[in-house]
This record gives C-alpha cells, structure tokens and sequence, in this order.
C-alpha cells in the first residue's frame, strides 16, 4: 500500500516552480555555468602565480582579470533578480516590450558589474595607498621569503624536504601555493616576525635577484645577447660599415652655415644669386671641401648635403683610426683584442651590471656545467645587483610611506601582497555563490519535473527548499576542510604560525582589519585544504575548455 502511494504524483499545487519561464532559467543556467568555468580557470591561474616568482606587472594582470570576473559575477547575479522582477511586474498587469525589458535589464546589469569593478578596485588601492611604511618594508621582506621558500633556498621545520634539499614539491602543490598566496600579507602586518624576514634577507635579495633573471643559465642567456650585439657593431667596424649618419648631419649643418655666412658677406641668400656668379659659387664651397656637382645651384640644400656625406665618407674610408663610442680606436683590430678595449668592456660591464673591475671574456667553457662563467662573471653581477638594492631594503621604514623615497617600491610590495589573498578570497567567494545558484536553477525544475510524475518525500524537501541543498553542501565541504589536515597544517612550523596570530592584530593601515590573525589563518587552512582538491579540476578546466588562456601570466616554462 505504501508503495502505492509513492508511486502517485505530488499534488501540481505543493510543487514549487521556477519564477522564471522556463527558457530564460535555462538561460541564465548557461550563462552561470559558463562564468564558473572561467572563475575556475582563474583561480588555478592565479594559484600558478603564487607558486613563482612572480612580477608586478604579472600581479596586475591577473588582478584586473579577477577584478573583471567579480564585476560579471555581481552582473550575473542582479541579472536573475532583474528578470524576476519583470516577472512579477507582468503578474501585476505591468507589460513593457521585448526591446524595452532587454535594455533595462541589460542596463542595470552593466550598472552592478561597473560598480563593482570599481568597489574592487578601491577596496584593493584603498589598502595599498593606506598601508604604513612599516607594512610596505614588511611586505617587501615578506615578499623575498616567499621566493626562497619556492625556489628552495628557505625551508619550514617539518615539511617534507625534496631529494634536493628544498622544498618545492609542497609549495608548487595546489595546497602549498593556496597557503603561500595569504602568508606575505600575515607575516607583514605582525611586528613578531620582523626578525625572522630581515635574518636572512640580504642572501633572499640575492636569490631572489638570480632567481627573477633564470640563475646561471638565465645570465648566460643575457650575456650572449650582449656580446652578439657587440659583434654587429665590430662587423660593422671592421668592414667600414659604422653608421656615422650623425657625424655627417652635424658636418651638414655646418658646412651649409658656413656657405651662407660666405654669402652673406656679399649681401646675397642662397635663394637670389644671380646665374652668372653660379660657378663662381660652385667653386668657392668646392674650395671650403664641398664637393658639388657641375649642375649644383645655390639654393639646393639636397645635393648640397649630399656632397657633404660624399666627402665624409671618403674622409671615413681614408682615417688609419675611427671613432667608436666616443673613443678613437686604430682600424682593423681582430675581434679579441677589440672584444676587450675598454671603451666595450665598459659597455659590457653596465649592461650586464658588474663591478668595475670585472673583466667580461669574448668566450666561456661549456664542458664545466658553465662553473668558470658563474665565478668570473654570475658571482660578481649578484654582488654588485645587491649592492645596489640592499640600501633600500635596509632603508628607514618611514621612507616607504607617501612622500618617502622608496614610495613607489612600497607601494608595489603592498600591491603584490595585498592583490593575491584578495583576488583569492573574491574568487572564491564568487565561485561558490554561483555554484549554489547553479545548483538552485537545476534542482528546482529537476525536482519539479520528477514529483510530477511520482512522488519522494527527498525529492519533495529538495524542491521546497531548493536554495537549503547547495548551502548546505558548500558549508559541510567547507567545515571538512576546516579540520581536515595535511604535511603544511601539521607541520611544527605553521603551529608556530597558529601560536604566534592567535590574538594578533592584522594591520595593513593605522587600523587594524576587523578580523584576528587566528581567524585568517583558519580560513587559510580551509582554502589550502580545499584548493588541493579542487585545482585538478580547475587545471583542466582551463587547460582543455579555454584552450590554455593564460589571465596575463606567462610562466617561463610555457
């Protein structure tokens, strides 16, 4: 008998409906499904941002690719509201015409997303222009830590080490990269752990300094584009092929005053000598080393010019010496003894930012793994690359703040450590939003559909509460993630981490944010849990249903 009665539908007036004509639901179904693919694909991007050494210029790619994606998910939302607004204004009486609904809701969805676009954006400068010297210096130091610990140079007590030492494996994991995305901005805004970025922070400079131009290899890359652009210019030397345009245009310019003051002299301009003084005056600049032709008249500049660049040639061609970037140098010299006259190791030496001392070889050893270049030349360049850097490191922090010297640098550390935690969080945030509005516009016609035809008392909650289902999926992945552990969350390190923010204030300007060190960390814990499980996915979204796009970040590798 109970059987039976499962068997029959639920009653056509207890089934909850979508508000929605059935075609529009499935459109903004679409719609929503095709912004989660994105978002998803952007959160994996912005974590293989996280997990390198990365730019300025790269963070503010992906920020504005971010910022866009929030600005479409507020759009998206309000676009269902708009449409079920229409929906109730037509239930009262109220029609408006196709053209007329369409440009509305269009309207105020562009309105929401602009609005939007632009909150994000002062949310995320409002902090950076906000932040404290103190903060930006921290950020900075934060930021060369971050590096060490992914390029392996730093290690936290208790992860698992790499065969090589290191331990990049876990922090280029979806797990590692989520956690290392939150760690600068929580390392900087706490004064306990100053100590810890500044110990080592003239060895992380310098690696980080190797790390950003490709290490020994990276150099030597540099280091032949500079000697193959010397080469061009010894080619050319050699040859009697230098490019001596700008000798000769000052030699024109000259020579053409010189003949009109001659002229002048006489009281004529070049434009009314009479034609029986035209030879006379053909011979007099022949005579101040002009070679003109017989037909030359006096007022052509053009074949004046050229006589010019005649003569300056031939005058180039017949020279024992020439003058090479600003220094006189004997002609014909072999490519070695040219490689290494002063004037290019100069050169050299400013390009490839090396001491004044160093000397640069025309030629390096393959077969030693490139040891002699990395001592002769790779060694020196990081000293002086440090030497340079390492006073607005150790600069007061007040120089980091508006009106400071080191303004511009500060502001860029605080971007950079400010941009990713934020992007992440707004990600997320709209990710899971539409993911349980998804789930919602399928459940309730799915549900509607099958207690037409028979009746389940599941499926009935389902449908009464279309919106409870999702939430409460989400908040059971979330509170999962929340307690679940792995190698980082374990690891002596990160309860040092827990310990030390459990009541600190997290301060980014003069006032702290409202929330505590502790409470961010809990919320890192249960994103870097979860990105574990959910970048795989996210990976391939992007890989295979957006063809690879890249949100503005380029790795080396690709």
């Amino acid at each position: 008998m109970t059987g039976h009665v499962q068997e029959q539908p639920w009653p056509q007036d207890k089934i909850k409906r979508s508000a929605l004509p059935c075609w529009q639901n499935w459109l903004v179904t679409g719609i929503t499904l095709s912004y989660l693919i994105c978002e998803l694909a952007f959160n994996s991007r912005l974590l293989d941002l996280v997990g390198s050494v990365s730019t300025a210029d790269e963070v503010h790619n992906m920020e504005r690719y971010g910022r866009t994606l929030t600005a479409i998910a507020a759009a998206l939302l309000v676009l269902q509201f708009s449409l079920m607004g229409l929906v109730r204004l037509k239930k009262k009486g109220i029609r408006l015409t196709a053209n007329v609904s369409t440009a509305l809701v269009l309207l105020i969805c562009l309105i929401a997303g602009t609005l939007t676009w632009h909150a994000v954006e002062w949310v995320i400068e409002r902090q950076v222009t906000k932040s404290t010297g103190e903060f930006r210096q921290m950020s900075l130091l934060a930021q060369l830590y971050q590096h060490a610990l992914i390029e392996g140079q730093q290690t936290l007590e208790g992860i698992p080490l790499d065969s090589g030492g290191g331990q990049a494996r876990t922090w280029t994991s979806p797990s590692g990269k989520a956690f290392l995305a939150t760690l600068p901005v929580l390392l900087s805004s706490s004064d306990r752990y100053r100590k810890l970025l500044e110990s080592d922070a003239e060895q992380n400079l310098r690696d980080n300094i190797s790390a950003q131009e490709g290490g020994v290899r990276g150099y030597y890359e540099a280091w032949i584009k500079a000697r193959e652009e010397v080469h061009k210019k010894f080619v050319a030397y050699y040859n009697d092929e230098m490019d001596i345009s700008e000798t000769v245009r000052l030699e024109q310019a000259r020579a053409w005053q010189r003949y009109e003051r001659s002229l002048e002299a006489k009281r004529l301009k070049t434009w009314n000598v009479p034609r029986r003084y035209y030879a006379t005056v053909r011979n007099q600049v022949r005579g101040q080393g002009v070679p003109v032709t017989r037909d030359w008249t006096p007022s052509d500049r053009a074949g004046f010019d050229a006589a010019v660049a005649k003569a300056a040639r031939e005058k180039y061609l017949a020279q024992r010496t020439v003058v090479y970037e600003g220094v006189t140098i004997p002609k014909r010299l072999d490519w070695g003894v040219f490689f290494r006259l002063n004037v290019v190791q100069k050169a050299l030496r400013e390009k490839l930012q090396l001491p004044g001392n160093t000397l640069v070889r025309e030629q390096y050893p393959l077969n030693d793994k490139l040891k002699q270049f990395a001592l002769e030349l790779h060694a020196p360049h990081l000293d002086e690359a440090v030497k340079q850097k390492l006073p607005e490191l150790r600069a007061a922090a007040p120089s980091y703040s508006a009106g400071g010297v080191n303004e511009k640098l500060g502001e860029d550390a605080a971007r950079a450590v400010i941009v990713p935690p934020v992007a992440l969080m707004f990600s997320l945030v709209g990710a899971l939003t539409h993911l349980a509005k998804l789930l919602y516009l399928v459940l309730v016609p799915v549900t509607a559909a099958i207690l037409t035809r028979r009746s389940s008392r599941s499926v009935q909650l389902m449908n009464r509460y279309p919106l409870a289902f999702p939430v409460a999926l989400i908040a059971i992945l979330v509170i999962t993630f929340g307690v679940t552990n792995n190698s980082i969350t374990e690891s002596p390190a990160y309860q040092h981490l827990k310990n030390g923010l459990k009541e600190a204030e997290v301060a980014i300007t003069d006032k702290p944010l409202p929330l505590s060190g502790g409470t961010l960390l809990r919320v890192v814990h249960a994103v870097s849990i979860g990105q574990s499980y959910s970048y795989p996915v996210n990976h391939f979204l992007r890989e295979h249903v957006l063809q690879g796009f890249d949100f503005g970040y380029v790795t080396r590798d690709e």
